[in-house]
């Protein structure tokens, strides 16, 4: 009797991590991070100041790493050592910018179904407290209620 319930025990804490794990919300290569509203692209230069918003073409190329623990980096597709992390700056909203991969938080957890071009939600997955990235004017910062806002473009 007691193997049985130490049996069904292991077996639905077995589905209970299962549905907990991340799945892969987008395969590894090169998009675009787009804002679902307007279409702007999430821009790949270099500086704190990052998370600049402007037309998408080659400065706009975001390579997706997935990662095993479930969540991705975003590296830069003109400079790949470099992520799109949290910025050191102490502001709100929190800025995001540019750094050396794995210097800042910079693992991202991507919410939502990418089939299609339905938007998705993005936020750093190490501070989720922060909110998700959101679109401000002409800049993307963290702040945001976890509305899916993005949506990720393939390129070529």
């Amino acid at each position: 009797m007691r193997i049985r319930l130490i049996l069904s025990l292991a077996a639905s804490v077995a589905a209970v991590l299962a549905l907990a794990a991340p799945s892969q919300a987008a395969d590894d290569g090169s998009y675009f991070i787009q804002d679902a509203r307007t279409g702007a692209c999430l821009l790949t230069n270099e500086g704190y100041v990052g998370g600049q918003l402007g037309p998408c073409g080659g400065g706009a190329v975001w390579q997706v790493r997935n990662l095993p623990n479930g969540s991705v980096q975003l590296a830069s597709g003109r400079e790949e050592s470099r992520c799109l992390g949290l910025s050191p700056v102490k502001i709100f909203p929190p800025p995001v910018f540019l750094s050396p991969c794995g210097s800042s938080p910079d693992q991202w957890t991507i919410a939502g179904a990418d089939e299609g071009g339905a938007p998705v939600a993005l936020s750093l997955t190490e501070i989720p407290s922060m909110g998700t990235l959101t679109p401000r004017g002409d800049r993307a910062s963290l702040g945001g209620q976890g509305t899916p806002e993005w949506t990720l473009t393939r390129v070529g």
